[in-house]
């Protein structure tokens, strides 16, 4: 968990109601519109987001100046989960930095004839923003709002600008250790945060269709104060994110950096990847960190230093059967000494000859191979000893 001083307590900040927002539903207007603003000091610090870590996360690339100015935040409240062709957005949260503050504008429909004037008004706001932050939004938000713009004729597509969807990105670092990674669950384990009588997402449409016909407003309170907690976590969750690629060495779990070493070892940025492999090689998942290291090296050819890692896994007693494998292989193939390679392949029969190893088929798979490799190095190490017999 964060410390007090890492935890993002932007739920319990009080907002700055702007002039321009209403209390409740104005009919002049041609949609309700609300705005709030927030203090940056609720939010870790900025200067994290920059290009090359979006690219790290995101697999972006976005010009060198982009400033945290230059994100928008998008999330959407919808009269049905699962989408389809009668679903639509009756509110759009929309979160962006200005003026030295964090601004939320929460646009809604009081009726099904404001739809157009409302996601014109989306269109403008989006176009002004290089980047669009969303979460889940490039499978649900984003194209259910592309098709309702194109069912009001809205041209040309305003959802054009570079799109990093958090939910993807949060899950290659925390979905090790929390398993879930909704929203609210990842505002509780990371961000520090914990909602009070917030409105259960599945209520959200029968909240607004319920206004519809009856017109009272008061429900759609709990569904706005549902909304912009989403687009202030949202942005929370993002700038966390930037701060942690920036400096893994931040991490208060090793199982997150273990997991965030292996996204980036994916995503082919191997440096990085490294570093968050060392950092990662204590507690529970140092094991796992030097394994995963052993191999970064082996595959860049650095044979020696691949071997000094499987050896201090070893004597550790972290994965020895696997260590010793491993180190059978690379004396075999890599540094050609089947003497050696003997040695290791030895010692990992004997562990695996352990009484507390049930005899499952995958313990005896694995003996069965490594028999075969033993037979087939003494094999080797028996016909050169006759080569060498037979030298003059």
């Amino acid at each position: 968990m964060p410390s007090l001083k890492d935890k993002l307590r932007m739920i319990d900040a009080e907002p700055r109601r702007s002039e321009a927002a209403h209390p409740a539903p104005a009919p002049s207007e041609p949609f309700y519109r609300r705005v709030d603003r927030f203090p940056l000091s609720s939010f870790s610090q900025l200067r994290h987001m920059r290009a090359p870590v979006l690219r790290e996360i995101f697999d972006l690339t976005l010009p060198a100046g982009l400033r945290p100015a230059d994100v928008l935040f998008l999330d959407t409240e919808t009269t049905g989960l699962s989408g389809g062709a009668g679903t639509l957005a009756f509110q759009v949260g929309l979160g962006y930095l200005s003026g030295g503050e964090y601004v939320v504008e929460q646009l809604m429909i009081r009726d099904y004839h404001e739809e157009a004037a409302m996601l014109a008004e989306v269109a403008r706001l989006t176009a002004r923003f290089p980047l669009l932050v969303t979460f889940n939004g490039r499978t649900f938000d984003v194209p259910l709002l592309q098709n309702r713009c194109l069912l009001n004729r809205i041209r040309p597509d305003p959802f054009t600008a570079q799109h990093a969807d958090v939910l993807h990105a949060a899950r290659r670092v925390w979905k090790l250790r929390l398993g879930r990674c909704t929203l609210q669950r990842l505002e509780q384990a990371v961000l520090g945060v914990s909602r009070e009588d917030d409105l259960p997402g599945d209520q959200v449409p029968q909240t607004f269709f319920r206004f519809l016909q009856t017109g009272d407003f008061g429900p759609i309170e709990r569904v706005l104060e549902h909304n912009r907690q989403d687009v202030v976590s949202l942005a929370q969750l993002f700038f966390f994110l930037c701060r942690l690629y920036d400096q893994p060495e931040t991490a208060c779990e090793t199982a997150d950096l273990f997991a965030m070493a292996r996204a980036m070892e994916k995503r082919g940025h191997t440096a990085k990847a490294k570093k968050c492999y060392r950092l990662a090689a204590r507690e529970g998942t140092r094991a796992s960190a030097f394994a995963a290291l052993a191999a970064r090296e082996k595959r860049e050819g650095r044979t020696q230093r691949a071997a000094r890692l499987y050896a201090t896994m070893l004597a550790r007693g972290d994965q020895p059967v696997d260590a010793c494998e491993a180190l059978a292989k690379l004396y075999e193939h890599q540094l050609k000494s089947p003497e050696q390679a003997l040695v290791y392949t030895r010692q990992a029969l004997l562990l695996l000859s352990e009484p507390s190893l049930l005899p499952g088929e995958a313990v005896q798979s694995r003996r069965n191979a490594l028999q075969y490799r033993y037979a087939r190095l003494r094999r080797i190490l028996a016909g050169e000893a006759k080569q060498q017999e037979d030298e003059p």
